[in-house]
């Protein structure tokens, strides 16, 4: 049963009992209703995660187009990357925070409300998709925007076309553009973050990460398979891995993690959009007040602890 089928047979199961409660109106049903309340955060309270990986790839899920809309105003979208093509699995544009004029770069992996992923890639960008990242990057650097980018994609796209027109060097080009970017870099990781993909847009002077979104460096499912031949531990991989939110924000790898409805962002996504605006304004309020040579000497020396200079 693929995960978005497991999880709204729990929901639907929920809501109709709910709805019964309701129904029965000629007793008091406060008591009964709390219960069920309970019996719901107990089923998801302590997911495992394995559970996360499937919540962070529910079709449901709020994407890039919710939270350009719930979040910014005035948005105008930037196409192409001016030696290719214009990469659907790639979108940004100029924006309002507030009064604050930002630059928006995301993964889409579908339209808002609708189950278009294979018009996007699944929201797996090529080479051309990271070049209009790029493009928007150095946007925001000469107009002194803060750039906010948004992580949702199980990883860079796959296909032979990509690698003969250097999609490792178009990935590699992203983190060396974003480490140097003399502007203010706010990463919110909303989803399935996944391999090089991910880290083209993954980082920044903060990072927000949703609670059940996934950050690794492989899937689950390929551990899994190279370390045991097929996919069927994909759940013990995704323990050693421990890329949910909760276990990044607790091992310091990102800076703000954000509560998710009971049952995952697609059961309430306004709150968790809302939720999202707040901390994206508080980050870009910090970093505001800080110079800009400072947020990359920062950066820079996060890097040298990642990858030391060989002597």
């Amino acid at each position: 049963m693929r995960s978005k089928d497991r999880f709204d047979e729990i929901d639907s199961a929920l809501k109709e009992l709910q709805e019964s409660i309701a129904r029965l109106q000629h007793i008091d049903t406060t008591e009964l209703a709390r219960k069920v309340s309970l019996f719901r955060e107990e089923i998801y309270a302590g997911i495992s995660r394995w559970s996360s990986v499937e919540l962070a790839r529910h079709g449901d899920r709020p994407v890039l187009d919710d939270y350009i809309g719930g979040i910014f105003h005035d948005f105008r979208e930037v196409h192409g990357d001016r030696l290719f093509e214009d990469d659907p699995a790639v979108k940004g544009g100029l924006a309002f925070l507030d009064d604050v004029p930002v630059v928006i770069v995301g993964h889409k992996k579908r339209s808002s409300g609708q189950k278009d992923h294979v018009k996007y890639h699944y929201g797996m960008a090529s080479p051309s998709g990271h070049h209009k990242a790029m493009r928007l990057m150095k946007l925001a650097e000469k107009f002194r925007r803060p750039l906010i980018t948004f992580v949702d994609t199980p990883g860079a796209y796959p296909v032979p076309e990509t690698e003969y027109r250097g999609q490792a060097f178009s990935i590699a080009r992203c983190i060396s553009t974003l480490a140097s970017l003399k502007t203010r870099v706010v990463v919110c990781v909303i989803g399935e973050a996944g391999s090089g993909g991910a880290l083209a847009l993954g980082f920044g002077d903060r990072i927000i990460m949703l609670e059940n979104a996934f950050y690794s460096a492989i899937s689950p499912e390929a551990f899994s398979s190279i370390l045991y031949g097929d996919a069927s531990n994909k759940e013990l991989a995704a323990d050693t891995l421990k890329g949910s939110g909760r276990d990044l924000f607790k091992e310091g790898v990102v800076d703000h993690l954000i509560k998710e409805p009971t049952g995952g962002a697609q059961n309430d996504p306004e709150a968790v959009v809302k939720d999202t605006a707040q901390v994206v304004r508080q980050c870009v309020g910090e970093l505001l007040q800080m110079d800009i040579e400072e947020l990359v000497l920062l950066r820079s020396e996060a890097i040298e602890r990642l990858v030391p200079r060989k002597v």
